[in-house]
């Protein structure tokens, strides 16, 4: 197990079980987990807006999402032997591309309550296959995660390389054991891409600007991403460009690791890196650079009834016209 150490492209898959108040149930195909309306037994499972009321030594919890109202989660009562708690398919991958796949996970059973000394940890296998379901990518375990006095959402995670496959299955198995505990929620499950760490700094080796220009005139800088060779073998890039860090848009033509820009608004600026130019014309294959700002200040206009000897400069750093020669 372990997360993705580098930059990351836009989340591919997320599963966060929707919102909405009482049970529901997963898709066939998604859990060899019996569905059950209420709060489930061993070997059930339910989809649930919370824990509370449910008759069993659990933690009264909401969902992990953030922000959400009635936010959903799904939880299992363990059956004794293996079973899978989730799974799903991913398809239009790139080959020898680097993933990461992670959901966080709570022991739901309360420390010292009904099953005592002898509670069962929960362990939860993070498993990827090929999309036939023949050769196994990646896996990993969390080992036993015990039962706590409060309540503790942990994140766990696998990065894994596609190799030759362009498709995958991700599961998530039981490993515990059967008996009294295992049990538990699972919650915002992720996969997206993996790459290296990419640092966009200016010709000042700045990560950002903050500066003041003159109205009708524009600030330029060089930009160059720095990867640090953790993930990637080639580079390949597109830088983009933001108004608000929300929405971005490549640049034409801008394809090298160093761009010059010009602006005289506030904007965000990055890159997007793959290994190959098949993968960068692939929005499932990229990772992005850090975003670099800049904030534009325009100062005020030049200003009039100079006399003839008289000059204004504008000075950047005070944003103020400097006036020289006067008598």
């Amino acid at each position: 197990m372990g997360f993705c150490n580098g930059n990351s492209g836009d989340p591919i898959f997320t599963e966060d079980f929707g919102t909405g108040i009482g049970f529901n149930a997963l898709p066939v195909g998604t859990t060899t987990y019996g569905y059950s309306s209420g709060y489930p037994l061993d070997g059930l499972y339910t989809v649930s807006d919370g824990t509370f009321g449910n008759g069993f030594d659990w933690h009264q919890i909401e969902d992990h999402t953030s922000g959400d109202t009635n936010g959903k989660m799904l939880v299992v009562n363990a059956a004794a032997s293996a079973g899978e708690f989730y799974e799903t398919t991913i398809s239009g991958l790139c080959r020898n591309t680097t993933y990461e796949f992670s959901a966080w996970v709570i022991n739901l059973v309360r420390e010292n309550t009904f099953c005592g000394a002898g509670a069962i940890p929960i362990d939860v296998r993070f498993e990827i296959r090929n999309g036939l379901d023949t050769v196994t990518l990646g896996s990993g375990d969390t080992g036993n995660v015990d039962e706590t006095s409060t309540p503790i959402w942990n994140q766990y995670a696998i990065v894994f390389n596609t190799g030759s496959e362009t498709s995958v299955i991700l599961r998530m198995i039981n490993n515990g054991g059967g008996g009294c505990g295992n049990d538990l929620a699972i919650d915002d499950i992720a996969f997206k891409s993996c790459g290296d760490n990419a640092e966009v700094t200016d010709s000042s080796n700045a990560s950002s600007a903050n500066v003041c220009i003159a109205p009708s005139t524009t600030y330029s800088t060089t930009l160059t991403a720095d990867p640090d060779g953790s993930v990637y073998s080639s580079y390949f890039y597109q830088w983009q460009v933001s108004a608000d860090g929300i929405t971005w848009s490549d640049i034409a033509g801008q394809i090298n690791q160093s761009t010059i820009i010009s602006t005289s608004t506030t904007s965000y600026y990055r890159t997007k890196i793959g290994e190959s130019t098949a993968s960068l014309s692939n929005d499932l294959c990229v990772t992005f650079s850090n975003e670099y700002l800049v904030t534009i200040t325009q100062g005020l206009p030049m200003p009039t009834g100079l006399e003839c000897w008289e000059t204004a400069t504008f000075n950047n750093t005070t944003c103020l016209w400097e006036v020289t020669g006067a008598q």
